[in-house]
């Protein structure tokens, strides 16, 4: 039975080995109707840690509270002040939940419009000091409600923690971080469909069009530009894949490709982007590349890695070919076709 509650400080429970049926079973339980739900922060948060599994630390299993908090804020961002759906089920004593009184309270500040006629600008958009700020006070809500809850709800096994050291993150069991990687999408089809089970009774019918695409659509990025003007400046002018020259005319801006398809990692990082041409862009689309472009990137990545830009110092904190790798036997592992040639 756990000792870790919802307010609990930390979890230093020693971990027990755990099969991939042991993770999960713990998984079934914490998104289950039998572990009690107010809100939908068990599953965002649980979203926040998939989607950022290939950022943790392979040594350590560190997750940072920083990468998880900027997946949260995200996620609620676009749900809440874009599709303007519910995160709790409202009764008399409540209507809404304190992350979407933060974000209310947030854009009332800057005279944002939120109205539910309206589609609000996505969470890239904002400017970078106002993302912090907004993260800051989401990351508050997140580490009140969700971080011990959501540990409780899984046997103190999925990882350890300690609210006291804010600069730091979750310490992932080495079973839990395995069986994530391995069953990636599994895991989160499993989240999405409880999830879209409890906005359903959240929400009037009319909100509750197309959910899935809702929630897939919370985290994608619109704007790929910073990404495109470091690999300009790296001097990839031709394409990564047919290496035929690439257009420079903002008219017909060269797209920026996910090597690893963004339908599977579900994040946006540097070390995985490539410019390519329409062609290839389109030929490829949710495939993994044939085994010869991994050398190719590595060979990118080692040199990329040393530019001194913010972007670059950000994107590569944990990055290394062996997590590529992992990447790809993950995502072939999870049903996506590999091998993909131009």
């Amino acid at each position: 039975m756990s000792i870790t509650r919802w307010d609990s400080e930390s979890n230093t429970v020693p971990f027990h080995p755990l099969t991939e049926a042991d993770v999960i079973a713990l998984v079934n339980r914490a998104l289950s109707g039998n572990s009690r739900h107010t809100t939908t922060y068990k599953y965002a948060f649980f979203k926040s840690i998939i989607d950022n599994v290939f950022n943790v630390d392979i040594n350590s299993k560190l997750l940072t509270y920083d990468n998880l908090a900027s997946r949260f804020t995200e996620i609620y961002w676009n749900l809440v002040l874009n599709y303007h759906l519910r995160q709790e089920i409202k009764t008399s004593q409540h209507e809404y939940t304190s992350v979407e009184k933060e974000l209310f309270a947030f854009c009332e500040k800057y005279k944002f419009n939120y109205s539910e006629k309206l589609s609000i600008f996505p969470f890239e958009s904002l400017r970078s000091d106002l993302q912090l700020e907004i993260t800051k006070k989401i990351k508050a809500q997140m580490m009140k409600y969700v971080v011990s809850a959501f540990c409780g709800d899984t046997d103190d096994q999925f990882y350890h923690f300690n609210k006291k050291d804010k600069s730091e993150g979750i310490i992932l069991n080495p079973d839990v971080y395995a069986a994530l990687v391995k069953y990636k999408s599994v895991f989160e089809k499993q989240n999405y469909y409880e999830w879209i089970k409890y906005l359903e009774k959240a929400n009037l019918e009319e909100d509750s069009y197309a959910l899935a695409n809702k929630l897939d659509a919370s985290t994608e990025r619109q704007n790929l530009n910073p990404y495109r003007k470091v690999l300009i400046e790296f001097n990839q002018t031709r394409c990564f894949y047919c290496g035929k020259p690439l257009h420079d005319d903002s008219d017909k801006a060269s797209p920026v490709d996910h090597f690893i398809p963004w339908s599977f990692v579900k994040d946006d990082k540097l070390w995985n982007f490539v410019l390519a041409c329409p062609h290839c862009n389109s030929a490829k689309s949710n495939i993994v590349p044939d085994e010869g472009y991994f050398t190719t990137l590595k060979e990118r990545n080692s040199k990329l890695c040393n530019i001194d830009l913010p972007i670059v110092h950000q994107d590569f904190k944990t990055y290394s070919y062996s997590k590529l790798i992992e990447m790809q036997h993950s995502a072939v592992f999870n049903g996506f076709e590999y091998g993909w040639k131009a």
